[in-house]
């Protein structure tokens, strides 16, 4: 963590009277009470308290670093011989104590040595008194003989944190009356580097206030917690009023499960998805990066252009007039569709979707092929006398993706600039005016609010194209230091899947039958052959029926197919408790592995096991 290499490296240039000496390593731990106390906007005091083998005791106060006073003190407490327990007994004793305390942390020596750190506060807030360091000093004390030492918290001006904008200097942010040092968190940013450099040694609280998901979920506040170093001597007045960019965002259906308001994410519920194969359209799944953009339909552009191209500049009417409508039946799915399941392996980073992160809908509009080569003039020779490899869509509300050239001006692969959705006009909070479809692809690429459509030889810029937000990485790759991002290629294609959406979690039937439903569905227009169900862990398999869906082209199969099966429940299982299993097949022949695990990834992609769902039977 920063803020423990920032203390380390103190303890080691001998900051605040230490003797020298480097810490070899710190582990960090996390007390049950520290998500509660990360929620505090209280600067913190940190306690080290230092126990020595000799029997003395004495405590000094040092002045104060950085300008004007300080509200928050630093007290060390190093142990020559650790002991199994120690840390446990003296977090009682400060707790009795009734100091609050926000982390804690170990830094081990050669040895038998060791630095034992809290950081705390005191019942009131703020740094610790003479005579509240005398109580905690002799509460300690009671452990064994030591000395404490205490110095502030450093405290740095807007002007300090604007020298650190490079990895070479550190980078620093500050946000709200803190500072923080990001300097190692830069490469495993999921929105990217480049995006979050732009906050390099500046507040990030105006970046905050448009990627709220930011203190929507909480984790983010949490990790920048554990890389403070200081106060910020000079933060800024608090906003007397705030327009919010997120006010004008649509109304949204009560049913959906929401994950994020602002920006807002939320799924389709279970008992919401097979009601009608196609979805409609107030309760189709959203997906948001940014606030909703606000456009009339009359003042809209499309713009066509890059490499191979004649630039054109398209109206809506011009779209809806001048090209044949066509209609392509499509679902949607994110990429981190059902993420939730690899979270209960190891915490992944995203939103933690359960299964309804994909909608169904029937598109009205026009090919994009057709566009670019009878209207932008970007034809096959174009294409290779330019090397144009991909076509790059950029939305009115600063996301942009990218796909191949081939996927783009294939004949079967139906990608439609979409303004109609389910026979009505395209709602604002799918992308109207207009917005891209590419149908078998992962839903990141369907970019909505398209304003420019770019022929390119490189793929689009951006932490949703080159960064890590959707690629996928070794399930043994934790931290990205040493790999080259960009080198990897994003999602496009997904892989097959299928889950259980009848019974529910935790039912109970009482039927000699279980009566399972479901939905299959696989990347690439790949469709549906088959659907397994299973009761007995695999051991036996029926074949549902496939229902709604299952005349698609087994190539252009772009949307869900729905399936049901009737299981017997054998007679050892009556009167238990089981699990009911689904696996699809594909036209590839391609089917879902069974286990989570090797599918685990740092950004908590393509999961598509074996979908399970525990019930109980009761005769």
């Amino acid at each position: 963590m920063a803020y423990a290499r920032w203390l380390a490296g103190r303890i080691a240039r001998g900051g605040w009277g230490s003797s020298g000496g480097s810490a070899r390593s710190l582990a960090r731990l996390r007390p049950r009470w520290h998500a509660r106390a990360c929620a505090a906007a209280l600067p913190p005091a940190i306690l080290a308290c230092q126990y020595l083998d000799r029997r003395w005791s004495s405590c000094e106060t040092s002045a104060g670093a950085g300008s004007g006073s300080s509200s928050s003190s630093i007290i060390r407490f190093r142990v020559d011989v650790d002991r199994p327990g120690l840390l446990s007994e003296a977090t009682e004793v400060l707790k009795k104590q009734e100091v609050n305390i926000r982390d804690a942390r170990i830094s081990t020596k050669q040895g038998t040595k060791a630095t034992h750190i809290y950081l705390v506060e005191d019942r009131n807030g703020g740094g610790l008194s003479e005579d509240r360091l005398a109580q905690v000093r002799g509460a300690l004390g009671q452990l064994a003989e030591g000395s404490c030492e205490a110095a502030p918290w450093p405290r740095y001006s807007s002007e300090e944190v604007l020298k650190h904008q490079t990895a070479e200097n550190g980078i620093w942010v500050s946000y709200k009356d803190g500072v923080y040092d990001i300097t190692d968190f830069v490469q495993n940013h999921p929105g990217g580097k480049d995006k979050i450099m732009l906050a390099a040694g500046k507040a990030i609280d105006p970046f905050w206030r448009i990627y709220q998901q930011h203190t929507g979920r909480g984790n983010a506040l949490e990790l920048l917690e554990s890389m403070r170093i200081g106060d910020l001597s000079d933060p800024p007045a608090a906003r007397a009023s705030c327009d919010c960019p997120y006010d004008s965002d649509p109304e949204r259906h009560p049913g959906l499960i929401f994950h994020n308001n602002k920006p807002c994410n939320a799924e389709l519920p279970s008992e919401l998805m097979m009601d009608s194969w196609l979805t409609p359209n107030p309760v189709w799944f959203i997906r948001h990066h940014h606030p909703v953009p606000v456009m009339d339909p009359e003042d809209y552009r499309l713009c066509i252009e890059g490499v191979g191209t004649k630039a054109v500049t398209l109206c809506l009417e011009d779209l809806k007039k001048r090209f044949l409508k066509r209609e392509v039946c499509a679902t949607l799915q994110c990429g981190g569709n059902r993420r939730s399941e690899l979270d209960q392996i190891e915490k992944t980073s995203g939103i933690p979707w359960g299964f309804g992160a994909m909608s169904t809908a029937r598109w009205g509009g026009v090919y994009l092929r057709e566009v670019l080569q009878h209207c932008a003039g970007l034809s096959h020779e174009n294409v290779e006398a330019f090397d144009v490899k991909h076509v790059i869509f950029k939305g009115m509300d600063g996301m942009e993706a990218s796909i191949p050239i081939e996927k783009a001006l294939s004949p079967y692969g139906d990608v439609l600039l979409a303004y109609e959705m389910n026979g009505e006009a395209l709602p604002s909070e799918h992308g109207a005016p207009v917005r891209v479809i590419v149908p078998g692809v992962v839903g990141v690429r369907n970019v909505k609010w398209v304003g420019r459509v770019v022929a390119s030889t490189e793929e689009a810029e951006g932490p949703w194209q080159r960064g890590l937000a959707y690629k996928g990485f070794s399930p043994m790759v934790k931290e990205l230091q040493g790999i080259d991002v960009e080198k990897i290629p994003s999602m496009h294609e997904l892989p097959v899947q299928s889950a259980i959406v009848s019974p529910k979690a935790g039912s109970i039937i009482e039927l000699d039958d279980v009566e399972v439903k479901g939905f299959a569905w696989s990347g690439g227009g790949r469709g549906i052959v088959r659907v397994d169900v299973s009761i007995d862990e695999g051991k036996t398999w029926v074949t549902a029926e496939l229902t709604n869906g299952k005349d698609q082209d087994y190539n252009r199969a772009w949307a869900w197919t729905f399936w049901e099966a009737s299981v017997p429940v054998p007679e050892e299982l009556q009167g238990k408790e089981f699990t009911v299993l689904c696996r699809a097949v594909d036209a590839a022949y391609s089917t879902q592995p069974e286990r989570p695990e090797p599918l685990w990834n740092l950004r908590g992609l393509n999961c598509n096991c074996w979908h399970r769902v525990p019930i109980r039977h009761q005769e």
